[in-house]
């Protein structure tokens, strides 16, 4: 007796779902694909036997790891595959602008969790020494130690700037893994999307957040300034992260909606050109412009495209 495709590939999802979240800790495999194979695992099977079956083989497997390896499996595990659950539930109920936002965002925070007892534990100043050594002494063998001193730059400045720079990469390391798994999950959401529901695909050109999305960007800004006014660190970091987070997400947009001005009858084809040649021509600029576009995009929708509902 064999089993068709369908059934053997939800045996498959399955077995995925209660098993790799373990095996990945004991491997050491828990990566980019790790958390895509256990997230297509998620949606196939929600989509497939429901929301429920779901939600019990995750939550075991996720469960599975903490129990039987403890405290430092939290280091290892990514748990952006429990935000397909809130996916599955948002795919026939909300519209699809809507389920990707809110599910987006929650595999944003839940995987931000592990960067988050990284930067709470902090780096051991010895190693951060060690770093820097290393660092001044690859200056010293290529002779750009030389060069620079020749500028006015000593070695004791290049090593306060080196120190400085690698307080910074903590500082905005969160936005870099909460961009991951947001490349994590809208690989997978996007594949569903495309190839399992013929009626699914939205063209880049159309690619639209809710217009309530924008006060992700407002409150990164007022974290921001109110850290930086009372010295609130915390609050400082929180909203440099959020600046961060959304300058790339608006970047992804404000090229769509760039995209779909191109392609508008309505604007003359030398205008179309000067407006590439421009953006060639000043590229930091243009990207800021773009970036500033697919911002107010989210409240002006200026390709007035259809609300969902």
């Amino acid at each position: 007796m064999y089993l068709r495709d369908e059934v053997a590939v939800s045996y498959v999802a399955e077995a995925i779902l209660l098993s790799f979240p373990l095996l990945g800790v004991v491997w050491g495999t828990w990566g980019f694909f790790w958390t895509v194979l256990i997230l297509l695992a998620v949606f196939l099977v929600g989509l497939r036997k429901g929301l429920l079956i779901a939600s019990t083989l995750t939550v075991i497997g996720f469960i599975v790891p903490l129990v039987s390896i403890g405290f430092p499996a939290l280091s290892q595990v990514s748990f952006v595959p429990l935000a397909g659950l809130l996916g599955v539930f948002g795919w026939q109920k909300w519209p699809v602008r809507v389920t990707f936002f809110w599910s987006a965002a929650l595999a944003s925070i839940l995987g931000v969790i592990p960067a988050l007892l990284f930067a709470g534990q902090g780096i051991d100043p010895k190693s951060v020494t060690e770093i820097i050594n290393s660092m001044v002494q690859q200056y010293q063998a290529s002779g750009l130690l030389s060069a620079m001193q020749q500028q006015g730059i000593t070695e004791i400045q290049l090593r306060q700037l080196m120190q400085e720079g690698i307080q910074f990469y903590i500082l905005i390391l969160p936005s870099f893994v909460v961009l991951n798994a947001l490349l994590e999950y809208a690989f997978v959401f996007y594949f569903f999307r495309r190839w399992l529901n013929s009626k699914g695909r939205i063209p880049f050109t159309h690619w639209r957040l809710p217009w309530y999305a924008v006060w992700g960007a407002v409150l990164g800004i007022a974290f921001y300034l109110l850290g930086d006014q009372y010295s609130w660190i915390t609050l400082r970091a929180l909203g440099i992260n959020l600046m961060v987070i959304y300058g790339a997400v608006t970047l992804i947009l404000g090229i769509a909606v760039y995209s779909y001005l191109l392609q508008s009858p309505k604007i003359p084809r030398f205008l179309k050109w000067i407006l590439i040649v421009a953006s060639l021509v000043y590229f930091f600029f243009s990207v800021s412009s773009i970036i500033l576009l697919g911002l107010f995009d989210l409240v002006f929708n200026f390709r007035r495209l259809p609300e969902e509902s």
